[in-house]
């Protein structure tokens, strides 16, 4: 029983180190690099417009990796695979074509012409 106590404490311990990381690199690692890329528009520019948009562009993707949680669940809640609706069973009749093979032509394993 001791050695589970043991385990769970050590999987806290690494839960809390991984949300300890993860905040290091979305809040300081993030502002270092917005602020790097700042500098660098407008030392190689000399332009304040182009020193905005660096700055903007790196208030842009910090928001995004910050709420990237948010954003993950938002699309998989708009995007259905294939486009469309999930058709549920007994909604309608399926639709097969059968395509009959051409004398002489070889078909390959995935039904693709040769």
């Amino acid at each position: 029983m001791q050695d589970m106590v043991l385990l769970a404490d050590a999987i806290n311990d690494v839960n809390v180190l991984g949300g300890r990381v993860n905040g290091l690199l979305t809040t300081t690692v993030m502002l270092i690099m917005v602020t790097l890329s700042t500098i660098a528009a407008w030392h190689k520019t000399k332009s304040i417009l182009a020193a905005g948009a660096a700055l903007l562009g790196g208030v842009a993707l910090w928001y995004a990796v910050v709420n990237a949680p948010a954003f993950r669940d938002s699309v998989g809640e708009t995007i259905k695979p294939g486009g469309a609706p999930p058709v549920t069973e007994g909604r309608g009749p399926a639709v097969v074509r059968v395509v009959d093979p051409v004398a002489g032509f070889k078909v390959g394993r995935g039904g693709e012409g040769l």
